[in-house]
């Protein structure tokens, strides 16, 4: 059953339903061809789960609806963070999509010394609108119950100001892995607690340099490695992700 965000609020008590968007209106009637009688489910503003049907669709959406009570919870309960260095433009829609389904919570681009790709200020709107489109549609396909936040910022100074606050502060490092230290990632995970929060950095194609490490480390981030392969930039945050999927999903 598909699933669909909708900007509004749906009282506990209600069993019907108005909702007056064109964007839904038009992908669920003359994209999908979705018919009166056809259920989907519905996730409002305070991530509530409902089965709706359909009931009918002359320019307003009208839905019966029912609360959803065998709903899993997709969401982690901890804030989970990446941020990646500009990389290629494919590159980069297929981090925000894959980086959506394994449940970051905010998704995070800057420039870095080697980054490939420079963001200017003519073109930064129109860029994250379209990843926040994917990032949408990935929540939908895999039932989140929240739409991660994408940002850019200018740069790792900036980024590192902005980010201050979080509990645990880590940057892939692949000299890390070429040193065969062991990673600190799962001693790392094994202190964190479930209401905090979490960011990770990942470097562009030609990984970070030295005395950009060296600014992180200054600013309480630690190296971590992951695994003794070096992965590449698109790579490196989908491995991360999974490994706290398996750490406080299936352990």
């Amino acid at each position: 059953m598909q699933q669909y965000f909708i900007n509004q609020k749906i009282n506990s008590d209600d069993s019907n339903i108005y909702i007056d968007d064109r964007e839904l209106h038009n992908h669920l009637i003359k994209v999908l061809r979705m018919k009166i009688g056809d259920n989907c489910i519905l996730v409002d503003l305070l991530q509530n789960t409902y089965i709706a049907t359909l009931k009918s669709y002359d320019k307003i959406l009208n839905f019966d609806i029912l609360i959803d009570k065998n709903t899993i919870n997709t969401e982690f309960k901890f804030k989970p963070i990446i941020a990646c260095s500009l990389s290629k433009k494919d590159k980069i829609e297929w981090i925000a999509q894959k980086s959506t389904e394994l449940g970051a919570k905010e998704i995070i681009f800057f420039s870095s010394k080697f980054s490939i790709m420079k963001w200017n200020s003519k073109n930064q709107e129109k860029k994250l609108n379209r990843l926040n489109e994917i990032v949408k549609n990935a929540a939908q396909q895999s039932h989140r119950k929240l739409i991660p936040k994408v940002r850019y910022v200018n740069s790792l100074e900036e980024l590192i100001e902005d980010f201050s606050e979080v509990d645990h502060k880590l940057v892939a490092y692949e000299e890390v892995a070429k040193t065969g230290e062991p990673s600190n990632l799962e001693q790392q995970l094994k202190k964190m607690d479930k209401k905090q929060s979490i960011i990770c950095l990942f470097g562009p194609e030609g990984g970070f340099d030295p005395d950009e490490i060296q600014m992180l480390l200054k600013n309480d981030y630690l190296k971590i490695g992951l695994g003794p392969r070096i992965l590449r930039a698109e790579t490196a945050p989908i491995y991360f992700l999974s490994a706290l999927s398996y750490k406080f999903d299936l352990m």
